[in-house]
């Protein structure tokens, strides 16, 4: 069975009470259970922060029973947010007092006042995201830290010598150099399973959004101010990196409204076509999925703001780089594998030379008579 380590600091032994008995009744019966940390000193939640693993926490502001004079609890919260990563719930009956540099709210970081009605109780919420497995990946002793500290031993403790000796880079590019090195690590291990199969992507690992590059790059989505229509940036890299570019060559992708993923799905919709002809647009529609369809196209999944839709490499154009930083805007960027991958079939689409073809029934009957 499997356990939710929740710490709740609180010095009010009645709301501690309370918390305890929802949370025994909302184990019964569940997959998941929840395990409390109840505890009431400032000091004796920072050390616990230090040497016990938890996967939540709740908060209150005041742990000296001031009736709102003290806010200690802003330092609990400074360290989980500072050097920890799973969610943390300010409950208080002075949320005002929460510091101005922790009032950013998000699923993780929620300030609530105590005694307000939840439509979701903290204990749903808490198992909602545990269900995930975000804080079992990035949680202090999560799969990421497994996953470095065997790349570490495994595979760069034999090769460390090769930075050690290297006089041609600084310690900061040798330190570079070496984080790309073990990421690129982490990734060969997250692309297969234990038993050696392969999961499908999430759409959302299709897309970084927003964008982390200060300059458009391969790859980049953008969107155009006045049509509203979406491009994606094929213009090579290695141009971008060194700023020679003054053009920039754009992709247009089709949303799925327009063009031949609009028309599939529209005889499928309306299901009057022959039950043929509805099985060859559901075919259509999986092999475009799947980019086995035609090299004139690549599918990119809709994601949050990303409406998706197929780059339709026959529609391209050239915008001057001025026009693009004025009248374009960057949504987000593709994933290195999937730019890569979309370069390579926009390369393959435009280098194809075509060959004189022969007559198919001679070649037959050549065939035969053989």
């Amino acid at each position: 069975m499997k356990e939710l380590k929740l710490l709740i600091v609180e010095d009010d032994q009645e709301q501690l009470d309370l918390y305890d008995r929802d949370v025994k009744s909302f184990n019964l019966g569940k997959e998941i259970q929840i395990i409390i940390t109840a505890i009431k000193e400032k000091e004796l939640a920072l050390k616990a922060l230090i040497h016990l693993d938890f996967d939540a926490a709740i908060v209150d502001l005041d742990l000296k029973n001031t009736g709102g004079q003290d806010s200690s609890g802003n330092e609990i919260l400074k360290e989980i947010k500072n050097n920890l990563r799973f969610p943390v719930y300010v409950v208080t009956g002075t949320p005002q007092n929460v510091d101005d540099g922790l009032k950013v709210e998000s699923a993780f970081f929620k300030i609530k006042t105590r005694g307000d009605v939840e439509e979701v109780s903290y204990w749903e919420q808490f198992i909602n995201i545990y269900n995930t497995g975000i804080t079992q990946i990035l949680n202090r002793k999560g799969t990421i830290e497994k996953y470095l500290s065997n790349i570490f031993w495994n595979h760069i403790a034999d090769s460390i010598d090769l930075w050690i000796t290297d006089q041609t880079r600084t310690s900061e590019q040798k330190e570079k150099t070496l984080l790309r090195y073990t990421l690129l690590h982490i990734q060969e291990y997250l692309e297969q399973n234990s038993d050696n199969t392969f999961d499908n992507y999430h759409p959302a690992e299709t897309y970084i959004i927003p964008s982390v590059k200060q300059f458009v790059f391969t790859g980049d989505l953008v969107e155009e101010k006045k049509s509203g229509y979406c491009y994606i940036v094929l213009t090579p890299s290695c141009d971008l990196a060194q700023k020679k570019a003054k053009d920039i060559l754009l992709a247009i992708i089709e949303v799925n409204i327009k063009g031949i993923m609009a028309e599939m799905k529209n005889i499928i919709i309306k299901n009057k076509a022959p039950a043929e002809r509805i099985q060859e647009a559901e075919n259509v529609i999986k092999n475009l999925i799947h980019n086995s369809f035609s090299n004139k196209y690549h599918f990119l999944p809709k994601y949050k703001s990303i409406k998706g839709g197929l780059v339709n490499f026959q529609k391209v154009k050239s915008v001057r780089i001025e026009e693009l930083n004025s009248e374009f805007t960057i949504i987000a960027s593709l994933n290195s594998q999937f730019t890569k991958d979309i370069v390579a079939r926009f390369s393959y689409y435009y280098s194809r030379q075509g060959s004189p073809d022969f007559d198919s029934n001679e070649m037959y009957l050549s065939l035969i008579k053989d």
